[in-house]
């Protein structure tokens, strides 16, 4: 199969990145930016989302460029990566806004607004496993690295991401169930 000059040039950039030309990386990543930019708009609904999307595509073709096999072509393994992507941004924000309460207007007073949602919360978070509790309060009140609040629980850091799921897992079951 003969390749046009753009796609040979990917190919022998991508086959040299792959051998630790950093140079030749650089140039593949460069070219193809703009044509998976110009993918993702037309799969992507909203025009903000379109950055994150690439990013996640450029990460996710980093993490994967070893799967590539010269010579073949480039662009359908790129565009593969990227459809894939998009896909799962989808799936995310069809997730997200199953949960998302639209609003005309915020409230004037949120404090009076969120009261019975903060009480909601509380007693939520207070049916949870202390375990599960110290969890949530250590990563997400508190905001500390998994590091630090598996040190300040006692506990490794494989098992302080378990408590984590298991307490989002249960807080989910609780308030959206």
């Amino acid at each position: 199969m003969e390749l046009d000059g753009r796609a040979q040039r990917r190919v022998d950039w991508l086959a040299r990145a792959q051998q630790g030309d950093g140079d030749a990386y650089r140039a593949f990543l460069h070219d193809v930016m703009p044509a998976l930019a110009r993918y993702l708009r037309r799969r992507v609904p909203e025009p903000h989302d379109v950055d994150d999307v690439l990013q996640e595509t450029m990460l996710a073709m980093h993490r994967v460029r070893h799967t590539w096999q010269p010579p073949r072509p480039v662009e359908p393994w790129m565009f593969a990566i990227a459809k894939r992507m998009a896909a799962r941004h989808a799936e995310r924000s069809g997730r997200r806004s199953g949960r998302e309460v639209l609003r005309d207007a915020l409230p004037m007073h949120p404090g009076e607004t969120w009261a019975p949602a903060g009480a909601l919360l509380v007693r939520t978070l207070s049916a949870l496993p202390p375990r599960h509790r110290e969890a949530i309060e250590l990563l997400q009140v508190r905001g500390l690295s998994l590091d630090s609040a598996a040190m300040h629980a006692g506990t490794t850091v494989g098992a302080l991401k378990v408590r984590a799921h298991r307490a989002y897992k249960a807080l989910r079951a609780l308030l959206f169930e």
